[in-house]
Parts: structure tokens; C-alpha cells; sequence
């Protein structure tokens, strides 16, 4: 059986993202899905063949999947364009379009060649897909930017609604979509309010990686996040950069780890576990390129009067959080409890924004703070609670009053309601 029929045989459950890439299909540039080890990039991949010969009745002959892991692909690409299309023609001749799947392009010596010979010259004929675990090491690969050749993708673990799919709770799924509109509050039954925050409590723990949320013991999702604590962080992050200082990038991840949500100072890291401040800022950006966690910063207009240059960190997955600290107690047993809520609505963020990079949070000199910005047309505060109270968090108040906001959002555990202009709505709606 060829790779292409195992693939097309496989149930895959789909993935929020996988319309925004099949909007791309029928373009020339190649398609880049970038994101850490686990995420379900692979599978993506899988999907989109599935897509190609169920949805536009393509060949199998005409779909090569190449994981690079295997030598034998590796060579073949690491022998340049000209090999790869010599092999295309010899598996599938004719003047059919090809489709060309490429896994962990990193590991490729100089990807930059063959994407750009393909896409400038095959276009019309061959489409390219491909994936990579960290985004700094293809930028450092890649010989120049590719510019009008790409386009890319951030695949992360499962948000809280895939989470429920995955889960084989659709209904609750469907339940949060018909939600999603604030300006038109509805209420929600206390049996399912129950069933969502129990769901949400156990996400806050154990994440999203496809893999872990498909186990149904707790033993069994902390070994997979154990492996790939081991795997991605201690192995494959230090064998793609060669960092020089294993001890203190492992330092620095525990204490992110310890400071999600809050402000973090590259200085003081350095002199904690004494090492160079360039170093520290040189580790940030290898995790973030590698998308363990991500530094949001400051919102601000006035750079006297607020904080304008220490960043606040979350992690793109909080089972992987709570691996590297190897905490897995209950929420309400937890002095984090709200900090590990705070990092959950700023992943389920990510849906929501155009960017990333739009996701700032806002914080004067004199203490006054609104946990999330959202930085886009119009500005939008959020502030995260993890009790049931109405009461007007001052920052927002403040945040409001100066910026003049046309909404402002307090996601708390249950209270859904409008108060003097701000939504009250449970943070499993974010």
C-alpha cells in the first residue's frame, strides 16, 4: 500500500484551520505551516490530500508526501530541484498538476533553492506544501525571504473548541459558536455550564496537543507531555540551534514557566542564573521562534506614564506549562490558578485576532493594568477573572476612560451579563 492510500485511509478530525489553507490551493506560492513538534502539522498535511483527491478528485499518482525524517527523502531533496522533478516525472509522467508535501523542512541543508526554483519556474505545474518546527531556523535557511513566494501559517495545539471536538462533545462545541456574539447575550443552562467548565479545568491542565487530549488517563497525558518536554525542548531545540549553554536555557524555560502572565525582565534573568543579557534575549527568541511561548508587549501611547519595555509571557500550550514545572493539581488547588486561566484565554486569543502581534496588554507606572489588549480597528480590552464577580476591575475602567473603547470584555468562570457598558462572559466563550 503506497504512503498516498495509508494517508487517504486515515479519519482525521478536522482542524480550524484547514479552510484558511484551502483558500491558498489554487495560488502559486507555497503554502508554510509553521509550528511546534505535536501541534498537528502532519496531520494538516494529511487532510489537505484527503481534500485534494476526495474534494477535487486528484490522482494518487500525482501527490508525492515526503517526510524528511525518512534519509531516503532527505537525500533526494538534499540533491536539489532538478533530482526531486526527475522523480516526479518518473512516478507520475503526464502534464497533470503535481502535489508536492514536504514534512520538516528544516532539516533540509538549502531549502531556499528548491522552493524557489519550483515556485518561479513550475508553478503552473507542481503546487508545494510544507512544514517546519521553528520558524527562526527556516528564516536562518532560507537565503533570502521568499517574498511573494509563501505563504505562511501559525499552527498551534488545539484551542478549547477543537479541544471539545476532540473530545466528541460537539454539541458543546456548537453551543460556545452560537455564543460568540457578545452584543446578543444568551443564557447558558447551568447542566451545561457545569460540562464546559469541567472541560475547561481539565484543558487548563493538560493542553491541546492532539495526542494528549485523545488519552483518557491522567497518567497517560502526563507521559506524552513528559516525551514531548523531552523530545522538542531538551533534544530537538538544542540539536537545531546548538545552544551553548544548555543548563541555563533550561533555567529559563522553568522560570517562564513560573512567570506566566507576568512582567519579565531579561536583566535580572541574566544575573539570576549568570549569564549574558544578549544570551537571555538570544534563548526568548529561540523560543519563540520555536513556539514554546510567546512575549506580548505593551500597549501604549504615552511612553512617560506606562511601562513601555518589559514584555509579559504565556506559553502556547499550558500542558506543556505545567509539565516543565510538573504541576498538574487541581484548579482550586492552586496559588496559579489565575495566572493558568489568564494563559488560557490568550491562547484561545489566537483565533480571534488577525496576529499575534496584535495581543498586547497595558500597565502604568503606578500599578493600573488590563490583562489583554487587542490591538486591531478598534480597540478592545479584556480583563480575566478567575471568580464570578461583576464588580468593574479598575484598570479596565481607567483603559476605557482614556482610550475610549466601544466594548471591554471581563471573562470570569460564570457570570454572563452587560454592566455600565462592560460584558461579563465566561472565559470558556473567549
Amino acid at each position: 500500500m503506497s504512503d498516498i492510500t495509508q494517508i487517504l485511509n486515515k479519519s482525521l478530525i478536522e482542524r480550524n484551520i484547514l479552510p484558511q489553507i484551502i483558500k491558498w490551493i489554487p495560488e502559486k506560492e507555497a503554502l508554510i505551516l509553521l509550528g511546534s513538534r505535536q501541534v498537528g502539522k502532519t496531520s494538516l498535511l494529511y487532510l489537505l490530500i484527503q481534500y485534494l483527491a476526495v474534494n477535487k478528485g486528484i490522482a494518487e499518482k500525482d501527490i508525492f508526501y515526503l517526510d524528511l525524517e525518512r534519509i531516503d527523502n532527505l537525500e533526494l531533496l538534499n540533491a536539489g530541484a532538478d533530482r526531486l522533478l526527475d522523480y516526479i516525472c518518473e512516478q507520475s509522467p503526464g502534464n497533470s498538476k503535481k502535489f508536492i508535501f514536504i514534512d520538516e523542512i528544516q532539516y533540509l541543508d538549502n531549502p531556499t533553492n528548491i522552493l524557489k526554483l519550483l515556485v518561479d519556474h513550475h508553478s503552473d505545474g507542481i503546487k508545494i506544501f510544507v512544514t517546519g518546527s521553528s520558524a527562526l531556523t527556516i528564516k536562518k535557511k532560507f537565503k533570502d525571504s521568499l517574498v511573494g513566494r509563501k505563504i505562511t501559517f501559525a499552527v498551534y495545539s488545539l484551542d478549547f473548541r477543537e479541544y471539545l471536538i476532540f473530545q466528541n462533545e460537539r454539541e458543546l462545541k456548537d453551543l460556545i459558536d452560537k455564543h460568540s456574539d457578545f452584543s446578543q447575550l444568551k443564557p447558558i443552562s447551568d447542566i451545561s455550564h457545569h460540562k464546559l467548565i469541567k472541560h475547561y479545568f481539565e484543558y487548563a491542565l493538560f493542553g491541546g496537543y492532539p495526542a494528549v487530549v485523545m488519552l483518557n488517563e491522567h497518567a497517560q497525558k502526563k507521559k506524552y507531555l513528559e516525551d514531548i518536554y523531552n523530545s522538542y525542548i531538551r533534544k530537538d531545540i538544542n540539536a537545531i540551534f546548538s545552544l551553548e549553554n544548555i543548563t541555563a536555557f533550561n533555567k529559563i524555560v522553568k522560570l517562564l514557566s513560573l512567570n506566566i502572565g507576568n512582567l519579565i525582565n531579561a536583566q535580572d534573568i541574566s544575573k539570576e542564573i549568570g549569564i549574558a543579557r544578549q544570551t537571555v534575549e538570544k534563548y526568548f527568541s529561540i523560543l519563540e521562534s520555536t513556539y514554546v511561548c510567546r512575549f506580548i508587549s505593551p500597549y501604549f501611547t504615552n511612553k512617560k506614564k506606562e511601562i513601555v519595555k518589559m514584555p509579559k509571557v504565556y506559553f502556547y500550550d499550558i500542558g506543556l506549562r505545567n509539565r516543565i514545572i510538573n504541576d498538574f493539581r487541581k484548579i482550586d488547588e492552586r496559588v496559579d490558578a489565575g495566572a493558568l486561566i489568564e494563559n488560557v484565554v490568550f491562547k484561545n486569543l489566537l483565533k480571534r485576532v488577525e496576529t499575534v502581534e496584535n495581543i498586547k496588554f497595558w500597565r502604568l507606572k503606578y500599578g493600573s493594568e488590563v490583562d489583554f489588549v487587542i490591538d486591531e480597528e478598534n480597540i478592545l480590552p479584556l480583563e480575566v477573572k478567575l471568580k464570578e464577580t461583576d464588580n468593574l476591575p479598575a484598570g479596565m475602567v481607567s483603559f476605557s476612560r482614556k482610550y475610549k473603547s466601544k466594548t471591554a470584555i471581563v471573562a470570569n468562570k460564570k457570570m454572563l451579563k452587560q454592566k455600565n457598558g462592560f460584558t461579563f462572559v465566561p472565559f470558556y466563550l473567549i
